[in-house]
């Protein structure tokens, strides 16, 4: 399975070239941990699966452990980033709100595996994958709350704690594609996202 391009190729052929070694092997974890799990899956089966060498998956991941990291962790930075550049099209404070779940469930479904895994509990951080996990998140909730708030000072939105709005839009959505990723949701998120969009928006605009 293909991950979708995470942003910009990086300059130089010597670094292209890294970043696609270094992509394979992430694609090749991907579809392993989907078959297997990461606790059934080995670092030989991801490493088959790349057709690469093992001294180069110690090289660049360290472990099998470092591999699941490293996919979580881009996987949530390609996220974050698809998403800001969604939301920094719109116009209005309605449209970056409904533009956040609909770009969750169109992200989601395009991308089902890796949000199945990024949806998953079995990966155990280690302290530094913890904090560039941390620091994602802190980013990602700054840079939107920073676009939102030409709109909060129109009041064209709700005055609320920063740190509340992301879950506020996204919670919601976010918890049915986790239902409709393990099979207890039967509808997918296309065909509810403008339901939760109007969701979304009621619960931030102005009064």
């Amino acid at each position: 399975m293909r991950l979708m391009p995470s942003s910009a190729p990086p300059a130089g052929p010597r670094a292209r070239a890294t970043a696609a070694r270094k992509e394979s092997v992430l694609e090749a974890a991907l579809s392993c941990f989907i078959e297997r799990g990461i606790d059934a899956t080995t670092i030989h089966d991801i490493q088959r699966r790349a057709n690469c060498s093992i001294g180069s998956l110690y090289h660049h991941f360290g472990s099998k452990e470092g591999i699941a990291e490293e996919l979580f962790l881009d996987g949530i930075g390609r996220l974050n980033r698809g998403m800001l550049r969604r939301i920094r099209r719109c116009g209005s404070a309605e449209e970056g709100v409904r533009a956040v779940v609909e770009y969750y469930c169109e992200w989601s479904t395009r991308n089902r595996d890796l949000a199945r895994y990024l949806h998953s509990r079995d990966i155990d951080f280690s302290e530094e994958a913890r904090d560039r996990l941390h620091e994602l998140h802190r980013s990602y909730i700054r840079d939107v709350f920073a676009w939102f708030a030409p709109f909060l000072e129109a009041g064209q939105m709700r005055l609320l704690p920063e740190d509340t709005y992301v879950p506020l839009i996204s919670g919601p959505i976010q918890e049915y594609v986790r239902r409709w990723l393990s099979g207890h949701n039967r509808k997918g998120p296309r065909r509810v996202k403008s339901l939760f969009a109007d969701a979304a928006w009621a619960a931030v605009r102005s009064r």
